[in-house]
């Protein structure tokens, strides 16, 4: 194994570590409220709460707040270290730069959530949410920039469903709730993370032979 594939490796680990604890966290957080935790009509941010009390819409009282904002930031940060290990992955373009660039604004996002709960500092926590927009379309420029492997048509196809998630979060979060419209917006991209994570995890041989296969199939 090469220098670069061994970056490549810890990288990928890294991003299977970052969305382990993520969802992890959600469950644990979410088992210990003292009011019912809707996965449908609460943001995920109000796991990280800090107070009791009306909070928007909803009655919030996360006793473990602190786990989830630990894991925010925890997430934030190996996002970063990850695409910055990882940069090899991709063909060295601008559309891949800019993608990879967007990868670690996306993480310093997830960090701020974290640092700025929504209860304490709204504006700084919405500038942070800004990581799931940033996500979408850094994972919609490096599948295009990989477009001719698997990769790059499963992060296409993840960077879609993101950005739907999106617009439906603005323009009729009610359809399937807050909570449902965000995580519809979050999660392709959290999949992305693990999948490409652990495609990193992969000597280069067999990465070259499954895109292979994947392009004649």
């Amino acid at each position: 194994m090469t220098k670069a594939e061994r970056r490549t490796a810890v990288g990928g680990f890294l991003w299977i570590v970052a969305m382990v604890q993520y969802f992890v966290a959600q469950v644990v957080v979410e088992a210990q409220w003292r009011t019912p935790y809707s996965w449908w009509d609460n943001y995920i941010s109000d796991l990280g709460n800090t107070a009791c009390g009306q909070f928007m819409a909803n009655y919030v009282c996360s006793p473990l707040n602190g786990v989830m904002n630990a894991s925010f930031i925890i997430a934030g940060l190996l996002t970063v270290a990850g695409i910055g290990l990882m940069r090899s992955m991709w063909p060295a373009t601008g559309m891949a730069s800019l993608g990879v660039l967007l990868w670690i604004l996306a993480g310093a996002g997830k960090v701020l959530v974290g640092v700025a709960p929504e209860n304490e500092n709204l504006a700084l926590h919405m500038i942070g949410a800004l990581n799931l927009p940033l996500g979408s379309v850094a994972i919609l420029l490096l599948g295009l920039a990989s477009r001719r492997t698997g990769l790059g048509v499963f992060g296409i196809v993840m960077a879609l469903v993101g950005l739907a998630g999106l617009a439906l979060s603005i323009f009729a979060p009610d359809l399937i709730g807050v909570g449902g419209a965000e995580r519809l917006a979050g999660y392709p991209g959290n999949l992305w993370l693990f999948v490409v994570g652990a495609a990193a995890l992969l000597p280069r041989r067999e990465q070259a032979s499954a895109e292979v296969l994947t392009q004649v199939s």
